[in-house]
């Protein structure tokens, strides 16, 4: 087999400057924005530069890693809350993190799903701008989709849409500057209308998502969503002065896939990727085959289920890697790749890793993609690749990690000074049956049963032999460690449902500091004038929306058809952990250290952020932002960020005119707790 070119043909006469959607424009006191020039020189030394932070990953190589250094191990329970500032007022998934210009006052650009982007006051919170942008095939208000940040360059800041598209707008004042369509033509074959009809239905949670553009050596570059609707992923770069097409990546190509199983193969890449800027190329993870069973689709189905390198320049293949080859198991690979340099044998090489949903962390030279280390595992296994019956659900095993991972598409900070990866995983258990499906354009085209356990079996029963208690929201075990067979000082017992505003006992101190704080959080009223217009908007939607909720009503009922004949199945073999926070060594591939989750907190989901003072920031399902020890994983300190999940990915700035470093946090969404909310909690400490 060789890996060719795998370029697809742009047509001419596609409509590639046209835009389906409708743009909603909103300005408040924008006069405060500085007028500072970016330029691609500041993109690639964001990640040493304390005082910016301009790309999603914290640099090229998605480091997600600060070198300011006012908070430290000792001081970060002194972490003060400057406010707390609520967007958007339906639920939304806030799954990304925010941009830092630099300025007197810096900037912050931020986006919610689906399709909100945010100019705010980095020092205050006061809102500056909002561009809704309302994409063509719509969004569900009941499961909207994932956003996760925008990219900036120059007097522009630029943002995906839920409709395959980019679009460049004004940083200063929310105009907008130029529209990229990618869905304009697809196969090669220019769309009937402004979108190909193959690409057209509405976005919602897990389905589609829009994550932030990259921008290298005067280009943008952008995937495309979709992997359970049968679509052909693809990967696009467009030129920054006008929007044109310049290449366009195929991510199941033709001559590499068995028959046309190609067409409906999925491999859409709708995550963020990362930058090797010594070499030029970008490393671009990759989702699932579709349908997810294999009996259609025989052979590798590359680049599907991994991460793949192109030249940058012209999107030429360099090398891929598969986490799971021929997948049935929905383990494709959308967490985004660390590029970092060590030393191995006295010599020094380049290095990309990542998390995998499949609960392993792959290591592979930058050059060659060969694996250097898969990691011990960081979530449990369980029947690991056991192939899924055919329609009988009831016969099939428990397998671990589930769909949802491993890790999903949470971005993983990398420490340079102690060799420490840090992830974020889940760790449920799930069944497997396959059926066959027909694709259809705009249907999903998944073929899959699932029943997901989430929760142990006869929760609330009191049994006086049992003795087992369950961890705190990052209580740190050891690895692999079972309940009870460890102290349980501070655990709950299992049933007690804690509440999503309370705080595990040790972490009183630090929520007490922010007590002080609370009265200085902007509680929406300066976003309240600029919502007015997506709310006229959606007063016209009322017969969508039931009928939305009709079908989601329908849905629940067939998935409670499905899920009693399960209730009384235990799984021995779980740990009854939602997901865990774990420092890992991406060279020798050991595990340092684990803080889990109980299945009543759930797991975490959102990024990671370390300083070059050894600290860990990430986000928990109770609606805290924990600090760690990079080296041991101790917990330092919580923060309070809400009383709903904390979906979205830390970052951190140092402000000079202030003398404080700033920390930053999305939290929200609603993906894996009931909870939901639109929250950005931003935290300082002064030097």
């Amino acid at each position: 087999m060789t890996y060719e070119s795998h370029l697809i043909e742009l047509p001419e006469d596609a409509p590639w400057n046209e835009k389906p959607g409708e743009s909603v424009i909103e300005q408040g006191n924008i006069d405060q924005i500085p007028e500072v020039d970016v330029t691609e020189e500041d993109l690639a030394q964001t990640g040493e530069e304390p005082t910016n932070w301009l790309i999603m990953g914290g640099s090229y190589e998605a480091q997600r890693h600060t070198t300011a250094d006012v908070i430290t191990p000792e001081n970060v329970d002194q972490l003060e809350a400057e406010y707390r500032l609520e967007v958007a007022d339906d639920p939304n998934d806030f799954q990304g993190s925010p941009i830092v210009v630099d300025g007197d006052p810096p900037t912050m650009y931020t986006t919610v799903g689906p399709d909100m982007l945010y100019a705010i006051n980095a020092r205050t919170g006061e809102l500056l701008w909002t561009h809704f942008y309302e994409p063509l095939v719509g969004a569900s208000d009941a499961t909207p989709p994932a956003e996760r940040g925008p990219a900036v360059l120059g007097d522009t800041v630029y943002k995906s849409t839920l409709d395959l598209g980019v679009i460049a707008i004004n940083r200063y004042t929310g105009e907008e500057q130029w529209y990229y369509n990618g869905a304009a033509a697809y196969r090669g074959e220019v769309a009937d209308d402004l979108m190909h009809e193959e690409l057209m239905w509405e976005r919602s949670r897990g389905t589609t998502s829009s994550f932030p553009p990259l921008i290298y050596d005067g280009m943008l570059m952008k995937g495309s969503f979709g992997g359970e609707f049968g679509v052909s992923g693809f990967f696009d770069a467009i030129s920054l002065e006008d929007g044109s097409p310049q290449w366009r990546v195929n991510m199941t190509p033709e001559h590499e896939w068995v028959g046309d199983s190609w067409q409906h193969g999925g491999a859409t890449a709708w995550a963020s990727g990362a930058i090797d800027p010594d070499a030029g190329s970008v490393v671009i993870p990759s989702a699932n085959p579709g349908p997810w069973y294999g009996t259609v689709r025989p052979g590798y189905n590359p680049y599907s289920c991994g991460k793949v390198a192109v030249n940058a320049a012209d999107g030429e293949y360099q090398w891929h890697h598969q986490d799971s080859p021929h997948d049935w198991w929905d383990y494709d690979s959308p967490s985004p790749p660390v590029v970092f340099e060590a030393d191995v044998d006295g010599e020094t090489r380049k290095f990309a890793t990542w998390p995998g949903k499949t609960g392993w962390v792959y290591t592979v030279d930058m050059e060659t993609g060969q694996l250097h280390q898969r990691s011990d595992e960081y979530v449990q296994h369980l029947n690991m690749y056991s192939l899924p019956p055919y329609d009988d659900l009831e016969s099939a095993p428990w397998i671990m990690p589930d769909l949802i991972g491993g890790t999903n598409p949470q971005p993983s900070a990398y420490d340079p000074e102690t060799q420490t990866l840090v992830v974020k995983g889940t760790n449920y258990p799930i069944k497997f049956s396959w059926f066959e499906v027909e694709y259809e354009a705009g249907e999903t085209y998944i073929g899959m049963d699932t029943v997901r356990r989430t929760e142990p079996v006869n929760v609330g029963e009191e049994d006086p032999e049992d003795t087992t208690d369950v961890a705190e929201e990052g209580e740190q075990r050891e690895s692999g460690a079972a309940p009870g067979e460890e102290d349980g000082e501070n655990g709950v017992e299992v049933g007690e449902q804690r509440e999503g505003d309370e705080t595990p006992g040790n972490e009183t101190a630090a929520i007490g500091n922010e007590t002080a704080a609370v009265g200085n959080e902007t509680d929406g009223d300066a976003g309240d004038e600029l919502h007015e217009a997506r709310e006229r908007d959606d007063g016209d939607d009322e017969d969508e929306e039931a009928a939305e909720e009709e079908e989601a009503a329908e849905d629940e009922d067939a998935q409670e058809e499905v899920l009693p004949q399960f209730d009384d199945e235990p799984v021995e073999e779980w740990n009854q952990m939602a997901g865990v926070v774990a420092g890992i060594d991406p060279i020798t591939g050991e595990v340092k250290w684990q803080n889990w989750f109980s299945w009543e907190a759930g797991p975490p989901w959102g990024g990671s952020l370390t300083t070059a003072t050894g600290v860990t920031f990430a986000g928990g399902p109770l609606g805290h932002l924990h600090a760690f020890d990079t080296e041991t994983g101790e917990r330092l300190a919580a923060l309070t960020v809400g009383d709903h999940g904390v979906d979205g990915a830390p970052m951190s700035w140092y402000d000079p005119t202030e003398g404080k470093q700033y920390v930053a946090i999305p939290g929200g969404g609603g993906n894996q707790v009931e909870e939901e909310g639109n929250t950005i909690a931003v935290f300082s400490l002064e030097e």
